[in-house]
C-alpha cells in the first residue's frame, strides 16, 4: 500500500509532523541542521542520497559519523571513494568513523529499550571525539543511524519511537545534521499507514523513497524498440504505479476517523480537513475550511495569545507538541494530544503547518482516576509504614522489659545457689547473660530507645558499632559537628535507610569499608551511605530508579519513607562502588518529638 512514498507524499506526511524536503541533499549545508528521515525502497537510492550527505561534509572538512549495518557500511565505503572521497585519510584523521548499527545498540539498550543515560553516554564520546578532529569544529557533524531501522524491522515500535525522541534532543544540544532511514517494506500494509505517521511524526524533514518532477501521458519512443524506449516504458510504468499509490494514500488520509489531520496556511487558516478532523472536531470541511484555527482553543487561551504562540514555535523549531483542552464546534470541551509542525521547501521558507490532533479524553480520565487510586495508596502504604513501626516499637518494649527483666531474674537466682555442680552452674549463667544481650539488642534494632530519647546523632554511633562487630566492615562517621534534632518521622525514616543500605553494604556489595555522612542546612537533611563494593548491576539500577519495585522491598520501603515525608532517594552505583542519598526537607519540630 504505501511502498513508493513520493515528494507529494511526503508533503501529506507532513500533516503528521514532517516538513517538507523533496529531494536529496545533494551537499552539507547547515540549513538542513535538524532530523531528517529517508524512506526507501531501493538499497541503490538510499546509498547514493546517503553518499552526497556524508561526501559534502567530509568535502567541506566537517566530521560523520555512521551507524549502519554491515551492508550499507561496505556500499556506503564504495560510494563514497568512487566519489573521490580520501576515506583512509578521513578515518586516519579521525573525522569519519563507522559502526555496526546492532553492536552500537547493544550498548545503549536495557531489556530492549533504549536507555538515556547510556544513549547520551555513548555518543557523547564517539561524537566529540570526531569534532575535535574536524576542520571545522563549529559546523554541525553529519550522521547518520539505522539503529532505529533495526527495532522497527523487530517490531519494537515503542522503542523505535523513544530512540527517534533521543536523537532529536542529543541532535539539538550538539549541532548534528542527522538522518535516519526505514525500507518502505516495513510499511507495506494499511494498518501501517499510522506507525508511519508516527515516524515522520519524530522528524524535522522527510526524503520521499522515490523522487518523481512530472507525471503524465506515456513518453515518446516508449513504444519503439531498443534500451531507451524499453527503459523509457519502465519509467512510465513507475510513475504510474506511484501515482496510484499516492492516491491510495491521500484517500486512507481523508478517512481517518481517530486522528485530526489537517494543513493550515502561513497565518493559520484552515485549508484542508479529514473525517477524523470532521468527527473529533465537529466541523463539516465545509463549514471550516479558510477560518482561522484558533477557534478549537478555549477562550482564555486566546485571549492569553496561545494560537499564534504555538504556530511562532512551531515555525521557529521545526515542530510544537501539547495536551491540553480544546473546543469542538457545538461548544462542548475535549482533551486533546496534539502535533503541529511547520512544512517548509527545499529553501527551508514557511510554506503552512500541518496539524494532528487526537482525542485522549477518555486516557486523561483514566490517569485521573489512576492518580486517585494511587494517592490512596499511597495514604495506605504510609499507614502501614507507621504501624510497621509502632508494632517494632511495643516488640522493642516488650522485649527489653518483659523477657529482658524475667532473664535478668533468672541470672540472680542461678547467681544464689549454693550447688556443688559449680560448672553447670556457670553454663547457665554465661547463657543467660547471651540470652539478655542478644534481648537488648533485637529490641534496640526493632525501636532503638536511644533514636528516641537522644535522637539521631547519638543512636547511629550506637547502631554502627554493633553493626562493625557483627559484620567486620569499618565504618568510617561524618556528622555536622551542629546537627540538632529533627521530627520523630524524620528521625526515624532517616535510621531506617541507614539499616537497610548498611544490610544491602553486607549481603551484597562485597566491600570492607563504608562512609557514612550525616548533615543539614536550613533547608534539608542528608544522609549518604557509600561503600567501595563491586557495585549494582545496570538492570536493578534501573529498577531502583523506577515505580516497578522488582529490586527488592527494602529498598521499595526506603522510597516509600521518603515519598511520605516529601523527601527523595537517589541511588548511584558503578563498579568502583554504591552511594544512597536521602533527603529531607526540614519541618519544625513539635515539643512532643512529631
Amino acid at each position: 500500500m504505501l511502498k513508493n512514498i513520493s515528494a507529494e507524499t511526503a508533503k501529506t506526511a507532513a500533516a503528521s509532523g514532517a516538513a517538507r524536503k523533496d529531494c536529496f541533499l545533494d551537499s552539507f549545508d547547515p540549513i538542513h541542521e535538524g532530523h531528517v528521515v529517508q524512506f526507501y525502497t531501493d538499497d541503490a537510492v538510499l546509498i547514493d542520497g546517503l553518499a552526497r550527505f556524508i561526501g559534502g561534509a567530509l568535502r567541506e572538512g566537517n566530521g560523520a559519523i555512521v551507524i549502519a549495518t554491515l551492508a550499507h557500511r561496505e556500499k556506503l565505503r564504495a560510494a563514497l571513494t568512487k566519489r573521490g572521497i580520501p576515506l583512509a585519510q578521513r578515518i586516519e584523521e579521525g573525522r569519519f568513523r563507522d559502526l555496526d548499527a546492532a553492536d552500537t545498540l547493544s550498548m545503549i539498550t536495557v531489556d530492549g529499550r533504549p536507555n538515556a543515560t547510556l544513549f547520551t553516554s555513548v555518543m557523547n564520546q564517539a561524537v566529540d571525539q570526531i569534532r575535535a578532529k574536524s576542520a571545522n569544529p563549529a559546523q554541525p557533524v553529519a550522521g547518520f543511524g539505522e539503529m532505529v531501522a533495526l527495532l522497527w524491522g523487530a517490531g519494537k515500535i515503542e522503542a523505535a519511537i523513544r530512540l527517534e525522541q533521543l536523537w532529536n534532543d542529543f541532535a539539538l544540544e550538539n549541532r548534528i545534521a542527522l538522518r535516519c532511514a526505514y525500507p518502505m517494506i516495513h510499511f507495506d500494509r494499511e494498518r501501517d499507514t499510522e506507525m508511519y505517521l508516527k515516524a515522520c511524526a519524530e522528524h524535522s524533514a522527510v526524503i520521499p523513497s522515490q523522487r518523481h518532477d512530472r507525471m503524465g501521458a506515456a513518453p515518446e519512443g516508449t513504444q519503439g524498440g531498443g534500451a531507451r524506449g524499453r527503459q523509457d516504458l519502465h519509467e512510465f510504468e513507475a510513475e504510474a504505479a506511484l501515482h496510484q499509490s499516492e492516491e491510495r494514500f491521500r484517500l486512507f488520509v481523508d478517512n481517518v476517523q481517530d486522528y485530526a489531520i489537517f494543513m493550515l496556511d502561513t497565518e493559520g487558516r484552515v485549508d484542508s480537513w479529514n473525517a477524523g478532523a470532521e468527527r473529533i472536531k465537529g466541523y463539516k470541511a465545509s463549514e471550516i475550511i479558510g477560518k482561522h484555527f484558533s477557534c478549537f482553543y478555549p477562550p482564555e487561551e486566546i485571549a492569553a495569545g496561545k494560537p499564534q504562540r504555538d504556530l511562532e514555535i512551531a515555525a521557529q523549531h521545526g515542530r510544537y507538541e501539547d495536551e491540553g483542552w480544546r473546543v469542538r464546534g457545538d461548544g462542548t470541551r475535549f482533551y486533546a494530544s496534539l502535533i503541529l509542525t511547520a512544512v517548509k521547501d527545499s529553501a527551508g521558507r514557511l510554506r503552512g503547518f500541518g496539524k494532528v490532533t487526537r482525542d485522549i479524553t477518555e486516557r486523561i480520565d483514566v490517569e485521573r482516576k489512576l492518580r486517585q487510586s494511587e494517592h490512596s495508596l499511597r495514604r495506605l502504604s504510609g499507614h502501614l509504614l507507621r504501624t510497621q513501626d509502632e508494632e517494632r516499637r511495643r516488640l522493642g518494649r516488650e522485649l527489653h522489659d518483659s523477657v529482658g527483666q524475667y532473664l535478668a531474674a533468672l541470672k540472680m537466682a542461678l547467681s544464689s545457689l549454693t550447688v556443688e555442680d559449680n560448672e553447670k552452674v556457670d553454663e547457665c549463667l554465661r547463657l543467660a547473660d547471651q540470652s539478655i544481650a542478644e534481648i537488648r539488642t533485637i529490641s534496640y534494632l526493632l525501636y532503638p530507645p536511644m533514636l528516641e530519647e537522644l535522637g539521631l546523632r547519638s543512636a547511629i554511633p550506637w547502631y554502627l558499632e554493633g553493626f562493625s562487630k557483627r559484620s567486620g566492615i569499618q565504618i568510617k562517621l561524618d556528622i555536622t559537628p551542629d546537627f540538632e534534632r529533627l521530627s520523630r518521622d524524620s528521625e526515624l525514616a532517616l535510621f531506617r535507610i541507614l539499616q537497610e543500605s548498611l544490610t544491602n553494604v553486607h549481603r551484597h556489595s562485597g566491600s570492607k569499608t563504608a562512609e557514612i555522612r550525616l548533615s543539614r542546612t536550613q533547608e534539608a537533611v542528608f544522609l549518604e551511605v557509600i561503600d567501595q563494593g563491586k557495585g549494582m548491576p545496570v538492570e536493578a539500577l534501573s529498577q531502583t530508579q523506577s515505580d516497578s519495585g522488582a529490586f527488592g522491598v527494602g529498598l521499595r520501603g526506603m522510597t516509600e519513607r521518603m515519598r511520605q515525608l516529601e523527601g527523595d532517594l537517589e541511588i548511584t552505583s558503578s563498579n568502583a562502588g554504591t552511594k544512597v542519598r536521602a533527603t529531607l526537607p526540614v519541618k519544625q519540630r513539635t515539643a512532643d518529638g512529631d
